[in-house]
């Protein structure tokens, strides 16, 4: 699972949560989700940390912004459906 379906398999989570369907999201589920952003995440910084050209940078660190963003949706997902 590369990152632009752990995306969108969380947006899909998403849309369950807003109609009202969150029983059929499972914890394990989105903390695999977790585990993938996690491993994307310091795999990106360790390629930031291998890059010296500076354009490459900036790409990576937005990419790694918004894997971390989408890690906090996931928790605050999986403390949501928790509460259900």
């Amino acid at each position: 699972m590369g990152l632009e379906s752990a995306v969108e398999k969380l947006d899909k989570y998403y849309g369950r949560l807003e109609k009202g369907k969150a029983e059929k999201i499972k914890p394990s589920h989105v903390e695999k989700i977790m585990l993938k952003l996690e491993a994307k995440a310091q795999s990106l910084q360790a390629e930031l940390g291998e890059t010296a050209k500076e354009t490459k940078k900036q790409r990576l660190e937005r990419k790694l912004e918004m894997v971390r963003e989408q890690l906090e949706r996931a928790r605050w997902l999986k403390e949501t459906i928790r509460e259900k």
